[in-house]
């Protein structure tokens, strides 16, 4: 019997983390008997190029834009499915994703790592929880426990075929040090950090011998963006030992003795491959970050939207306790997270002090690997409810 899954969300870090993961186990479930469909959802932290990226992965029959999304969530078109159909929201709004499945009358279901759903899961026949402790603290919050299914996170499928840490030219006894640097998947973010850490790399390398760069590239980046800067860089910083890592870029990150990083879900990725990284948050730079909700577009409005947007972002950094993902979800501090003004050169000091405490950095490399440790599997637990779901709505037609 065919059967459909459509997958719903947006945003690089949801679309390599969550969404291909799970794409692929289905493929590997279902064979040829599967239609796979991708629902871009409307989000403020897309790139704009996730349909170009994800048509060149060749794992889904159709693509679904945010405007045609958006339009089915609001009964103002229609898309045929097939029989057998379940939707799994991978990501981005919730509502949205219940909304699809509602008009699309089929059933949904919802991967998570937060307890947000709790308010929402109603719209939901089944919630997939990354944690142990996540689906407990779903049941105290009035979801029912028969409705919850602990699958891990799909990230670590899509990292397991990464080395982890540890093959550095330090970790080796070599003399040099690489330091890779995490930018962002947005061109207006892209654009304004890569010349920022770059400085912190001048900086860094008049202060370190034998450092060498590591510019990690987004397949989500425009081309144009991407040139633009890397024509800016080789014009300012010609003598810099730098190097544009535009393939495997996890596998470079893997071999760099110290990562500099943007908060986001790159963040956990880090920390579940044992890399020694840092999260920087320069307060000059805090209009680029995006927001969560109807904010983030009330302060795209030209006149009040930058300096209202400056003054949330502010009072938000103020009462934030941690900006990495590992951190968060620990309630602890283990990355080093850099937050307020920093000047490149102040920070380039920062960076040396770690370079040269071999001990600390093998320290924080453990503690990673101790506490986020790769457990693949979550994609195939994922994709195979969502098939029983699709299953039976098929027997019910």
């Amino acid at each position: 019997m065919p059967v459909e899954l459509i997958l719903a969300g947006n945003g690089p870090g949801e679309l390599s983390g969550w969404i291909a993961p799970v794409a692929r186990a289905a493929r590997s479930a279902a064979g040829n008997d599967l239609r796979l469909t991708l629902a871009l959802s409307p989000s403020q932290f897309a790139s704009g190029r996730e349909s170009d990226v994800v048509r060149g992965w060749n794992l889904f029959d159709r693509v679904l834009d945010p405007r045609t999304c958006l339009r089915v969530a609001s009964g103002l078109q229609q898309v045929p499915v097939d029989d057998a159909s379940a939707l799994i929201h991978l990501g981005g709004d919730l509502w949205l994703s219940g909304r699809l499945a509602a008009r699309l009358r089929i059933p949904a279901c919802a991967l998570v790592e937060t307890v947000l759903i709790a308010r929402r899961h109603a719209a939901f026949r089944r919630i997939f929880a990354v944690s142990d402790a996540l689906a407990r603290q779903l049941a105290e919050r009035g979801v029912s426990p028969a409705k919850i299914v602990t699958t891990g996170d799909p990230r670590g499928d899509a990292m397991g075929t990464t080395p982890r840490a540890g093959t550095s030219p330090a970790a080796r006894g070599e003399d040099a040090f690489v330091v890779s640097i995490l930018p962002g998947s947005r061109d207006r973010v892209y654009t304004v950090l890569v010349p920022y850490f770059l400085r912190v790399a001048h900086a860094l390398a008049a202060a370190v011998p034998d450092v060498r760069f590591n510019i990690i590239v987004s397949p989500y980046l425009s081309r144009d963006a991407v040139a633009a800067v890397r024509a800016d860089a080789s014009r300012q910083w010609p003598s810099l030992a730098l190097k544009w890592v535009t393939e495997d870029g996890w596998a470079a990150l893997a071999a760099s003795d110290f990562v500099l990083t943007i908060p986001g879900t790159n963040t956990l990725e880090l920390a579940m491959l044992a890399i020694p990284f840092a999260v920087v948050v320069d307060t000059t730079l805090v209009p680029l970050a995006s927001m969560e909700g109807a904010l983030e577009w009330i302060t795209r409005v030209p006149g009040i939207g930058p300096a209202l947007r400056r003054r949330v972002l502010m009072r938000y950094l103020a009462r934030l306790r941690f900006a990495s993902l590992p951190n968060i979800r620990l309630g602890r501090a283990v990355v080093p997270e850099w937050v307020g003004r920093w000047p490149p050169e102040e920070l380039a000091k920062q960076v040396a002090a770690w370079l040269q405490a071999p001990d600390k950095r093998e320290a924080l490399r453990r503690e990673l690997q101790e506490t986020f440790a790769l457990h693949p599997g979550a994609a195939q637990a994922i994709a195979s409810s969502a098939l029983e779901l699709a299953a039976a709505r098929g027997r019910t037609r």
